[in-house]
């Protein structure tokens, strides 16, 4: 339950700050255009587990340092976490939803079919509904 509630914790600053901090007021930032600190995050962000740049961290390599420490603590609890992956990905939709969030809904939802989790939870997460116990 411990690591529940931390995950939960943790999805909600990430689904929090990206509700926040993404969208169109900021450019995207060209990597021919970065300075040498904002390419090699944004280098390690596309070598690493996600392979690419998408979600807050065109808005994060504003400050080079932040997005490092950000990414890293994202991909710890997102690829290293010992939850079950089902579970890892309920806690991201019901904190998408719960901010409305609709980029970290459409990022994660299909990622939560992917981990296993039944598609009656992910469509009663996304009606912001209670799975019913007979789901999933």
């Amino acid at each position: 339950m411990k690591n529940i509630l931390r995950a939960s914790a943790v999805c909600l600053l990430f689904a929090g700050s990206a509700l926040a901090l993404t969208g169109e007021r900021m450019p995207e930032i060209p990597l021919d255009k970065m300075t040498a600190a904002q390419r090699s995050i944004a280098d390690s962000i596309m070598s690493g587990p996600r392979k690419r740049m998408s979600g807050p961290f065109n808005t994060w390599l504003r400050s080079p340092e932040l997005a490092d420490r950000l990414q890293k603590v994202g991909e710890y609890v997102r690829f290293n976490t010992s939850l079950d992956k089902r579970i890892n990905e309920m806690t991201i939709l019901m904190t998408a939803q719960a901010w409305g969030s609709t980029y970290e809904w459409y990022a994660h939802a299909p990622l939560a079919l992917k981990a296993g989790l039944d598609p009656a939870i992910v469509t009663a997460l996304g009606a912001g509904r209670k799975p019913d116990k007979h789901e999933g």
